[in-house]
């Protein structure tokens, strides 16, 4: 009896013995499995990556025709020079974020799309900054967005037809905050966006210039006649736009608008003086 527990005893060992050897042989295998597949992706990569870097440099790929479209004041020129691409760029090797972050530098490029037309195509199109008006400087005119903030230097040889802001010739504007408005030009701003609704009586085209006195208090001179109109300061500007525009239409329908000398709207709470040659008179309202 005790033999044959003896020899089971072996027999088992022996079979566990065999099965050990079984799995660590599996381990090994799938070790090598795994150590081939690893390799082989790594292989994979490195072929993929060769036939991308030709392709770089393929002149399949090489860029024969860019069009620019939505510019107006920044030219063709400075944008096909600002994004470093030319007709020995390579299609798909073009870094598109660094094309996009290079043009939206300009100062009169708000935003910048770049789309790739396969295989030779590149298109450009830019948003470019609106102007509302021209400020006036000791060294220029320079144009202002809707909110302000300076775009860039104004040249003859640019659209000119704005509304021009005096009194700030020496003001320092915060080049860093271009997300509000300076509140020197708050009421400015407001005004001329409530201008460019073109109300028929008032609109934006017929304001020449809005003076900012050392006060604050803004002056209006229209493009018609350059007689002051007194806006004041830090007041509603929405109101008192509608006021201005209740005077002038009654003084174009009485036809006493050449003889206006000057239009003040800060002299009482309800009341508008109107200055002309040889008499003032008032206006409720």
């Amino acid at each position: 009896m005790n033999m044959q527990h003896a020899e089971s005893v072996k027999i088992k060992s022996l079979k566990k013995a065999k099965w050990d050897q079984l799995l660590g042989s599996q381990k090994n295998k799938l070790f090598i499995i795994t150590l081939i597949g690893i390799l082989f992706l790594l292989s994979t990569g490195f072929i993929t990556r060769e036939i991308y870097q030709n392709l770089c440099s393929n002149n399949f790929f090489q860029i024969t025709d860019m069009k620019i479209d939505g510019n107006r004041m920044a030219s063709k020129a400075q944008i096909t020079v600002l994004s470093k691409v030319d007709i020995h760029s390579n299609l798909l090797a073009l870094d598109v974020p660094q094309v996009k972050s290079l043009l939206e530098s300009h100062p009169w490029i708000d935003r910048a799309e770049i789309t790739r037309n396969w295989p030779n195509q590149l298109l450009i199109t830019v948003k470019e900054k609106k102007p509302v008006a021209l400020l006036h400087r000791d060294t220029g005119l320079f144009y202002l967005d809707s909110k302000g903030h300076i775009i860039a230097a104004a040249s003859s040889s640019q659209e000119l037809d704005f509304a021009v802001v005096t009194g700030l010739e020496k003001f320092t504007f915060n080049s860093t905050n271009t997300t509000k408005t300076p509140e020197i030009l708050q009421d400015v701003m407001d005004l001329l966006k409530l201008a460019s609704r073109n109300n028929s009586i008032l609109p934006e085209q017929n304001i020449s210039e809005i003076h900012i006195t050392e006060n604050g208090e803004l002056l209006l001179y229209l493009l018609e006649r350059a007689f002051p109109i007194y806006m004041g300061a830090n007041g509603d500007i929405s109101t008192g736009y509608y006021r201005l525009v209740k005077v002038l239409r009654d003084l174009y329908k009485t036809r006493e608008f050449a003889n206006v000398s000057y239009i003040r709207l800060d002299y009482q709470k309800d009341t508008i003086l109107v200055g002309k040659a040889g008499s003032d008179s008032m206006h409720r309202g």
